[in-house]
C-alpha cells in the first residue's frame, strides 16, 4: 500500500527545539540569557555548554540568537573557530601564557574586529575546542573575552568538553570560562530519544507508529542528529518501497542500521548521512549546497579508505562525479579532520557504526 508524499520540511532545520533532561540545564542557561531585561545587561556574563557532537550545541544557540534578534531587536554576532585562526591581528605564537590584552598598537584589523564585537550584546563562539592547537588564536579569544566582559556584552561558547579537559587550552582562559556559567548536554536516553522521534514526526510530517519509534529509540543509542538521520532514511526507504511503514520493515532497516552486512560505498553513504542528519538522496544528488556538501565529501572520503573501491566507482554512485572531484573531497576531509575535532569526532561515529576499529 502506497500512501502520499507528505508536504513539508525537508531536513531538521526547522524543528523546534525539545527540552529534555539531557539538556535541561543549557536550555535553562540559555533562557536566563533570553529573559534578561535591560536592567540585567551590561554584566558581561559568560555561558560555556559542552557536550558530544550532535546533541544540540549549535540548536540551542540558533534559539538564543532568533529570540534575541526577532523579539528583543538586540544585536548579537556569531562566530566559530575558524574566525579566531583566520584574524590574528599579530598575536605571537610565541609565548602562549602571556596575559597580554589587546594594545593600542596592534594591527588595525583585530583591533576593529574587537571594537565592533565589543558593541554587540552577544556574542556566540561556537566549536571552542578547536582552538587548543592554535595558541595566537586562543589569545585573541583571551581579549575579546576580556574585551566582552568590560564592555558587558554576553558571551556563549560551545565546545566538546569541559575547560579542564581541553589539553592544550591555556590555564588563564579556562579559568575565565569556568568562572561563567558551564552546562552540559548528553546524547539521550531510550525514552529521551523516543520522546525526540515523536518531535521530529510532528514537525516533519513523517507518519510512523509509535512501536516502530519505540523500537527505534531502544536499539539506536545515538545523539539528536543521528537519530534525525536514521528517522529520515527510514521515511525515504519507506516511499521508496512504496509501503506502510510497519514492524517487518522496521526490523529490516535497523539491521542494515546497526550491523551493515559488508562495507560497501552505499553503507558508508547510508552511515554518513544518519550521522550527518540529512538525506542520502539529497547527499546523493548534484546539489551544492554545504548542507549536504561536507557529508557528501565525508563519505567518498571514507568510501575510499574502507571499501577499496575506484575512485571513478565512488564518483559514479554520487551523481555520477569525476575520480578528481572524488580525490578533491578526499584530501580535503584529510587536511580538515587534522584540524577540526569536531569533523573528525564524527568520522569517528560513522567507523564505529561500522564496525571499523
Amino acid at each position: 500500500m502506497s500512501r502520499p508524499r507528505r508536504q513539508g520540511p525537508a531536513s531538521g532545520s526547522a524543528v523546534p527545539f525539545l527540552v529534555l533532561d539531557e539538556n535541561r540545564l543549557a536550555w535553562t542557561g540559555i533562557q536566563s540569557l533570553i529573559d534578561s531585561d535591560a536592567a540585567q545587561l551590561g554584566f558581561g556574563r559568560c555561558v560555556l555548554i559542552y557536550g558530544p557532537s550532535g546533541c544540540g550545541k549549535s540548536h540551542l544557540c540558533d534559539v538564543l540568537v532568533r529570540e534575541l534578534i526577532d523579539k528583543s531587536s538586540r544585536r548579537c554576532e556569531r562566530l566559530s573557530a575558524a574566525d579566531f585562526r583566520e584574524i590574528r591581528g599579530g598575536w605571537s605564537d610565541a609565548d602562549p601564557d602571556s596575559e597580554t590584552s589587546l594594545r593600542a598598537d596592534e594591527p588595525l584589523e583585530s583591533a576593529v574586529w574587537l571594537r565592533h564585537l565589543t558593541q554587540c550584546d552577544l556574542v556566540v563562539v561556537e566549536d571552542f575546542h578547536q582552538l587548543i592547537r592554535h595558541p595566537a588564536a586562543q589569545q585573541l579569544f583571551r581579549a575579546l573575552f576580556d574585551a566582552l566582559r568590560q564592555s558587558g556584552t554576553d558571551l556563549v561558547v560551545t565546545s566538546l568538553q569541559t575547560p579542564g579537559d581541553l589539553k592544550g587550552l591555556q590555564s588563564g582562559i579556562a579559568n575565565r570560562l569556568r568562572g561563567g556559567l558551564c552546562v552540559g548536554v548528553k546524547r539521550p536516553g531510550p525514552a529521551a530519544r523516543e520522546r525526540l522521534l515523536a518531535h521530529f514526526c510532528s514537525h516533519l510530517q513523517i507518519a510512523i507508529p509509535q512501536p516502530i519509534l519505540k523500537a527505534f529509540a531502544k536499539q539506536l543509542a545515538v545523539s539528536p542528529r543521528e537519530l534525525l538521520g536514521s528517522l529520515l532514511r527510514f521515511d525515504e526507504v519507506v516511499h521508496q518501497q512504496r509501503r506502510m511503514p510497519d514492524a517487518e520493515l522496521a526490523r529490516a532497516f535497523l539491521r542494515q542500521e546497526i550491523l551493515p552486512a559488508q562495507i560497501t560505498i552505499e553503507a558508508v553513504a547510508k552511515a554518513v548521512a544518519r550521522e550527518f542528519g540529512v538525506r542520502l538522496s539529497d547527499m546523493r544528488s548534484t546539489s551544492r549546497d554545504h548542507v549536504v556538501a561536507v557529508p557528501r565529501q565525508c563519505a567518498m572520503y571514507l568510501a575510499r579508505e574502507l571499501t577499496g573501491e575506484h575512485l571513478a566507482t565512488i564518483g559514479k554512485y554520487f551523481s555520477g562525479r569525476s575520480h578528481s572531484t572524488v580525490l578533491h573531497a578526499c584530501s580535503r576531509i584529510a587536511e580538515q579532520i587534522e584540524e577540526d575535532a569536531a569533523l573528525r569526532q564524527q568520522v569517528v561515529a560513522v567507523k564505529r557504526v561500522l564496525n571499523v576499529p
